[in-house]
């Protein structure tokens, strides 16, 4: 009895990380969209309006030279415009080969594919965390 009890927990728990509403700030340029389309592949909630979402997810591009360009996101909580977590930042290149010629957009790409799930996960496991103190 105590396996099941164990068992419903934990695939509820993997439910629940995933059911926070996420919005990815607009830039400029539109290089968040690899970020919205990642969040979208792996299932997330992902809302277009900024009042409703739990997190805010901000892109952020530092530097710009000819060909190059880095950059990272940061998970900010809605209700209190805290600052969750920051990526490492990448640098993303222009490269005809992979279908890449927005420098900004590379990096958004790389961003998305190394560390945009486990920075997610992260928040989850802050929130469980802080759950627990109260």
């Amino acid at each position: 009895m105590k396996k099941i009890i164990l068992i419903t927990l934990l695939l509820f728990a993997g439910f629940t990380s995933k059911a926070q509403k996420l919005y990815v700030e607009k830039t400029d340029d539109g290089y968040e969209q690899p970020i919205i389309d990642k969040l979208l592949a792996d299932n997330f909630k992902v809302t277009f309006k900024k009042d409703s979402a739990d997190y805010i997810i901000i892109c952020t591009i530092v530097k710009t030279r000819m060909n190059r360009s880095s950059g990272s996101i940061a998970i900010v909580n809605n209700k209190n415009g805290k600052l969750l977590v920051k990526s490492k930042e990448a640098t993303g290149q222009s490269a005809g080969w992979h279908g890449h010629f927005n420098p900004p957009s590379a990096c958004m790409q790389d961003i998305a594919d190394d560390y945009l799930t486990g920075l997610i996960n992260s928040v989850a496991m802050i929130k469980k965390t802080h759950r627990r103190k109260e």
